[in-house]
């Protein structure tokens, strides 16, 4: 009998392939093809790898971002450095807002404490509530009162949003030649006068003044040390703010309110949240502004080229002559056509932002955890207006 030879459509390598092939895909539903008509052999189903990229993004990687904020205006001489400390989420704010004829400019910044809420709602309501109340007014010494009027109207509204939270605040009004600053909390307004020296234009509000302690006691309440520091019932470190409903019949929301005339000596107004006055004294900031802000202003005038100019006066101490004086004339028109005004504001902007930085990083260098906002204004841009 003759024998008949099988024969393979395909070569013998393909054959080896297509088996193999077969044993992969069995091995992924189950186990190997066994020889003989065998079962398939059941094995552990293979490990599940998470791919690294997934398995390594932290939770917080979609939260706000943390970048500082900052703002300068050279119309209103203002620069602006906000700073998010250790906290889960940001809670200052700042405000710098004109009247409409631009005839009044209002600053403030506000320190949020139990979450941000208050101090949104008085970046957003403060400002109008004290504008509202100047309308009524006919007189500039009433200015203080609409002021005082406009927080405690800001106050009521929140109170009545039925929000938790609380907010320091601290605000200047420049209507002319006249200044008027307000603070809740510890928030704190500093001049910065023109020999270098610091003025502080308010007093932080602590359970530990004899006078903000005598007055929560005698509503009924109580001051106690907690974690190191006097509280207000154990719970708040200061004794006025706007918001904090639960202590409201404690903790009031009137400010302490004065009116300052503007004088060629007052150089800057820096307002800053606790931040940055926890860890700087007010002398050290105003030191920290006046050498940058100040810096470049004192020194002889130099050529566009980049060469400082001669003396005005002759070698020998004899007044120039004719020639040199047209000469020194005509240079220093080509500056001022060479550097217009606009780049001088530009230049002022960058050192109000570049000193408010400073400070910020100054208080996170000593230690400060807490948010920071600096405000630096620049009250010569006042003084030189009629």
């Amino acid at each position: 009998m003759s024998s008949k030879i099988r024969t393979w459509p395909f070569p013998f390598c393909d054959k080896l392939k297509i088996c193999q092939e077969m044993n992969d895909a069995a091995e992924i539903v189950g186990g190997p093809i066994s020889g003989g008509g065998g079962s398939l052999k059941r094995k552990r189903p293979l490990k599940i790898e998470i791919p690294a990229v997934l398995s390594e993004i932290p939770v917080d990687v979609f939260k706000e971002s943390d970048d500082p904020v900052c703002f300068a205006d050279s119309d209103s001489g203002v620069g602006v450095y906000s700073l998010k400390g250790k906290k889960k989420f940001m809670e200052d704010s700042y405000k710098v807002f004109a009247s409409a004829n631009g005839d009044k400019r209002f600053f403030g910044v506000y320190d949020g404490h139990g979450g941000s809420k208050a101090a949104a709602f008085v970046k957003e309501n403060l400002h109008l509530k004290i504008f509202e109340m100047l309308e009524s007014i006919s007189e500039n010494k009433e200015k203080e009162a609409a002021c005082k009027a406009g927080y405690l109207k800001t106050d009521e509204e929140f109170l009545k949003q039925g929000l938790d939270s609380g907010a320091c605040c601290v605000t200047a009004l420049i209507d002319g030649r006249e200044m008027v600053v307000s603070n809740l909390g510890d928030c704190r307004a500093v001049l910065c006068m023109g020999g270098g020296s610091a003025e502080a234009l308010t007093t932080d509000h602590r359970p530990t003044r004899e006078e903000e302690r005598r007055r929560i006691e005698d509503k009924g309440g109580y001051v106690e040390i907690h974690r190191g520091t006097w509280r207000v019932h154990g719970t708040l470190a200061v004794s006025r703010s706007i918001g904090d409903a639960h202590l409201k019949d404690w903790v009031m929301a009137e400010p302490d309110t004065k009116v300052v005339c503007l004088d060629p000596d007052m150089k800057y107004l820096v307002l800053a949240s606790d931040g940055l006055w926890e860890e700087v004294s007010n002398e050290e900031a105003v030191g920290v502004v006046m050498q940058s802000c100040s810096s470049g202003k004192k020194q002889r005038m130099s050529h566009p080229s980049g060469r400082r100019m001669a003396s005005i006066r002759g070698g020998d101490g004899s007044p120039p002559a004719k020639s040199r004086r047209i000469s020194v004339a005509k240079q220093t028109k080509k500056m001022k056509a060479r550097f217009p005004d606009n780049e001088n504001r530009a230049l002022n902007e960058r050192r109000l932002l570049a000193a408010c930085k400073k400070l910020a990083d100054l208080a996170v260098d000593r230690g400060s955890l807490d948010d920071i906002t600096v405000m630096i204004i620049d009250l010569n841009h006042y003084n030189m207006n009629p």
